[in-house]
């Protein structure tokens, strides 16, 4: 991979930034030992970094002896590089700090010169509090903090910056020149381009891009901040590698000048290219021949097709050491000798030069992350990059000599009992040649980069968003008043759809690869995917049938009330500039096709904890036909008793129970019900109407009249089960409380076979199929009866988000009433 340094900030290590004081223990050291020894055997020079900034005290000699004292023992381990790590802290001195220091950066400088002559100078490297333009104060060439880091620190200590964001699209030659006025050397570039902690539904697969090689001259160095999967760093390290020797001669190059004006190279550039590219500040990156994004990416996919042939299991599930022990002794570290040279405060134009061929900084993971949080942590504030750094970093000392990444299994770990995501072996059986390289990119294009998504993706959006704002054709061209525009909107939805069967076998031929460490970290990514998608298809086959209600279709065109989508205006824009940070646009292609669909006030049926393990079944969704009425009857009669088996209840009349709970709905009003399917045929359904009001009328009409007929009404006076309920379409109907269907006007029941349903997510996605059709129709609320015997029914709809409705004046007292809004 070409990659030379190896940075270890894992925050998983207690013992890096919240407990930094205290010293390892025999157990911890002897595995931080052998993966410094590991990095060594690799040609990798190892980094330790230490993050003592939420609560050193900088006045203080006894925190700063604990500083040393922890450095000092881990250079006993064989350790000779080191960071200090102050980013992510509040920008303050405590009262004691401020009696000693002018500043906080001054305190932070003192500090860190003192360490770094106590340790005899080594390669060393600095992460400011004010690490990116967007966070300097007021901005980058007036802020009192860089500037104090520029004139003070000593110039062999190198500083580490993202770039004009905490996660910059671009870096340019001008803004890298800029930094290095301020902090009075270049940079070492601590791009978070490939960073994914702070959205646990995309990860990052597409190529590095966004830098011209250009740069390279400009810098120190450049640290990647990866994935939190392992596994997903291929691409990212890949090409990162080909960038990273695309210039080699090490010579500045005048291509961007200041503001709007190019040098006379770029400018006869822009002469023949200005058709092709866009603004001034893509030149360098597509004017540059020696590194092309999309051409480095194609190498690496056929790289990468090599590695997902290659059998390997995924690495045991392990943490940080945690146990409690005595800490080793440490060695006296002797005194360096005396340098007039480096003080600790350096003069105003002391700056650092550096000459040849610039560093290339790669990161890796030390710890395999565990499963996406679920849809609370969806809710919760927004992390950053650079907040939850991945467990490690590195970093480098050339180009031309670079060597491997130090593998994550050689972390310091120890095995230790913790939930992960178990392997099903029979899901992952190998057939290597049915996933192909064209797979490998349609993974990629769904999962691109923080401020792209790929062709494919983009596409999708697009069509979908065409879809659905359009679907009043289909509801004219049924009165055949529009039919051309009707069959062109048929032929883009199975276009549609065919790009969804596309997507679904990709994932499904994903999980049968040789390379099952892939599977294992990829798994809650692609079970998201593949869920939207699914439901996004069942929504499409929906608006195929025509069903919208004529009043709903002015508003399938109304722009989101509550939130813009990828087809609003400016938005896409807005996505690709990079003016914004990238957490902004929370989900990746996931949370933008949510954000099309009807999902407002149904959110939670779309955010859910992945399963703890890998799944064999695969479910589909789509509208219920007049063939499924057999199947879904059979589910109501095993479902019937409290979500128990009501086969022995009603041994002579089986479809009894269903005629009664069901089948007015699937008779009367059909249009918006939906069936899930395993590989053996239906499984479950989600039956709703859209006006409970109006069912209730034709049931009255139609429906009780031929169960009249059908079941004709006992005569004696002790009841079986199945006669007590033939019994009741011979009484008079209760309706349903006019203060239920004025909130909640539409009515629905989901069941489903619990032996057949492995994956938990399916109720709710069942549901939202549901939701999405009625919303679409303009419906505000669903209900649903239940007996109030029904414990585990009614528990079952409440953890999908209905809530009894109380205080119903005359309500029966054998019934409850379930309602959610939508």
């Amino acid at each position: 991979m070409k990659m030379n340094t190896y940075m270890y900030a894992p925050k998983d290590d207690c013992k890096h930034r919240a407990f930094w004081r205290d010293l390892y223990s025999v157990e911890e050291a002897e595995n931080l030992t052998s993966l410094i020894e590991a990095a060594k055997e690799n040609g990798v020079e190892f980094v330790y970094a230490l993050s003592p900034g939420l609560d050193i005290t900088f006045s203080s000699a006894k925190d700063v002896q604990f500083l040393k004292r922890k450095l000092e023992q881990v250079t006993s381990f064989g350790c000779t590089a080191f960071a200090l790590l102050f980013d992510d802290i509040e920008p303050g001195l405590s009262e004691t700090d401020r009696s000693v220091f002018q500043s906080f950066g001054s305190a932070q400088v003192a500090v860190t010169n003192e360490v770094y002559q106590h340790l005899g100078q080594p390669q060393f490297y600095f992460c400011p509090t004010e690490y990116c333009s967007s966070r300097a104060v007021p901005n980058l060439l007036s802020s009192d903090y860089l500037n104090t880091l520029g004139a003070k620190l000593l110039k062999d200590i190198d500083i580490l910056w993202t770039g004009q964001k905490v996660i910059s699209k671009k870096l340019t030659i001008q803004h890298l020149q800029e930094v290095s006025s301020v902090i009075k050397r270049p940079p070492v570039i601590w791009d978070n381009i490939h960073a994914n902690d702070y959205d646990p539904r995309r990860m990052f697969l597409g190529p590095f891009d966004g830098r011209s090689p250009e740069i390279i001259p400009y810098l120190r160095g450049l640290l990647t901040n990866p994935n939190c999967e392992f596994e997903a760093n291929y691409m990212a390290l890949h090409t990162l590698g080909q960038w990273s020797t695309s210039n080699n001669d090490g010579l500045k190059k005048d291509i961007i000048a200041d503001g709007e004006h190019l040098s006379p190279v770029a400018s006869d550039i822009r002469l023949e290219t200005e058709n092709d590219f866009g603004a001034n500040e893509d030149l360098p990156s597509r004017i540059d021949k020696r590194y092309q994004a999309r051409l480095a990416l194609n190498i690496a996919l056929n790289d990468w097709m090599q590695e997902i042939n290659t059998n390997r299991q995924p690495p045991r599930v392990v943490a940080p050491l945690t146990i409690t022990g005595p800490p080793i002794p440490i060695p006296p570290v002797p005194a360096p000798p005396m340098d007039n040279s480096a003080t600790a405060v350096c003069g105003e134009n002391m700056a650092a030069s550096f000459t040849g061929n610039q560093p290339v900084v790669s990161q890796g993971n030390l710890v395999n992350s565990t499963i996406p949080s679920d849809s609370e942590s969806e809710l919760s504030e927004d992390p950053e990059p650079m907040e939850y750094v991945p467990s490690a970093v590195s970093t480098s000392d050339g180009c031309k000599d670079i060597s491997t990444v130090v593998p994550a299994e050689d972390a310091m770990q120890v095995e230790t009992e913790m939930p992960s995501v178990v392997i099903d072996k029979d899901c992952c059986m190998t057939n290597p040649e049915n996933f192909t390289r064209e797979d490998l990119g349609l993974l990629v294009d769904f999962f691109y980069t923080p401020f792209d998504h790929g062709m494919t993706s983009t596409q999708l959006l697009q069509d979908l968003h065409f879809l659905k704002v359009n679907a009043g054709v289909v509801v004219q061209g049924q009165a055949k008043t529009n039919l051309a525009e009707a069959t062109a909107w048929m032929e883009a939805a199975d276009k549609f759809l065919a790009v969804v069967q596309k997507v679904d076998r990709m994932i499904r031929l994903l999980q049968m690869i040789p390379n099952t460490a892939v599977v294992h970290e990829f798994f809650s990514y692609l079970w998201d995917l593949q869920g939207l998608i699914q439901l996004c298809a069942c929504y499409v086959q929906w608006l195929k049938l025509g069903q919208i209600k004529e009043s709903a279709l002015p508003r399938l065109s109304e722009p989101s009330p509550n939130s813009p989508t990828w087809c609003s205006k400016g938005y896409k824009e807005l996505f690709h500039s990079g003016d914004q940070e990238p957490w902004v646009f929370r989900g990746g292609v996931q949370g933008e096709i949510q954000r099309l669909l009807p999902s407002d006030g149904a959110h939670d049926l779309f955010l859910m904890r992945p399963p703890e393990v890998l799944l064999k079944k695969m479910y589909s969704y789509r509208p219920y036909q007049l063939s499924d009425e057999a199947s879904t009857y059979n589910i109501c009669l095993r479902t019937c008793d409290d979500g128990m088996d009501g086969t022995e209840v009603f041994p002579d009349y089986p479809n009894l129970i269903a005629d009664r709970i069901i089948g007015a709905i699937v008779s009367l009003s059909p249009e918006y019900c939906f069936v899930v399917c395993d590989d053996q045929g239906v499984c479950g359904y989600a039956l709703a109407s859209l006006n409970a009001v109006e069912l209730r009328q034709k049931t009255e009409v139609s429906w009780i009249p031929a169960m009249y007929q059908k079941y004709p009404k006992p005569s004696k006076e002790e009841l079986t089960p199945s006669e007590e309920v033939i019994m009741s379409f011979h009484t008079p109907q209760r309706c349903t409380p006019l203060s239920v269907t004025q909130r909640y006007p539409s009515v629905i029941r989901l069941d489903f076979i619990p032996a057949r349903v492995e994956d938990y997510s399916v109720p709710k996605r069942l549901l939202a199929c549901a939701v999405m059709a009625l919303k679409t129709s303009g419906s505000t609320g669903i209900h649903v009866e239940m007996n109030v015997g029904d414990k585990c029914m009614i528990d079952h709809y409440q953890r999908m988000g209905f809530f009894p409705i109380v205080d119903i004046p005359g309500a029966p007292d054998d019934v409850v009433y379930l309602g959610r809004a939508i």
